[in-house]
């Protein structure tokens, strides 16, 4: 009935803004309502005109960082450079350790009983970040890391936790 945050063979997560357009970027959920609304933590660095970025160099600014916590972090004393940025700051669940996030599914006329399934995803590099350094092809070092990246995309996402209720 409802599904956030698949991942297709190619490594892209489905409604995944950042993985669809490179100017784009999941904003940070307190609920999600729809399969297009994918909770994604991460950093999202940006250039000094705000323009959403993958190149380190162009970099000066984190629009968003909602990275999980380690037990004990205060986000609100944090030091500027290991900072939370955007939605997290204000999200009061998420602390560190811990984020909770509410989804509210529409079961039009369903009828239950109904399963529901959680999976905590992690890749090691986003979609995003290796096909942007597609455009350096001519050379062979990013020729071959996104070639690799091609061959395992579709087995580079491992599921840290699982629950079923």
């Amino acid at each position: 009935m409802f599904e956030s945050g698949a991942v297709n063979p190619d490594g892209s997560v489905q409604g995944n803004d950042n993985d669809a357009d490179a100017s784009k970027f999941e904003p940070h959920y307190t609920e999600v309502r729809s399969g297009d609304e994918v909770q994604i933590y991460e950093s999202i660095i940006a250039d000094a005109s705000g323009r959403v970025t993958t190149g380190l160099l162009a970099a000066v600014q984190y629009v968003k960082d909602n990275r999980l916590l380690p037990r004990g972090f205060d986000k609100r004393t944090a030091e500027a450079d290991v900072a939370v940025h955007g939605g997290a700051l204000d999200d009061p669940d998420f602390v560190g350790a811990t984020d909770r996030v509410r989804y509210s599914v529409s079961i039009a006329n369903a009828q239950g009983p109904f399963a529901v399934e959680a999976e905590l995803l992690y890749q090691p590099i986003g979609y995003r970040w290796a096909n942007n350094l597609k455009a350096y092809s001519k050379d062979p070092e990013p020729r071959r890391f996104t070639g690799y990246y091609d061959q395992m995309a579709a087995a580079s996402t491992t599921a840290l936790a699982r629950a079923r209720r």
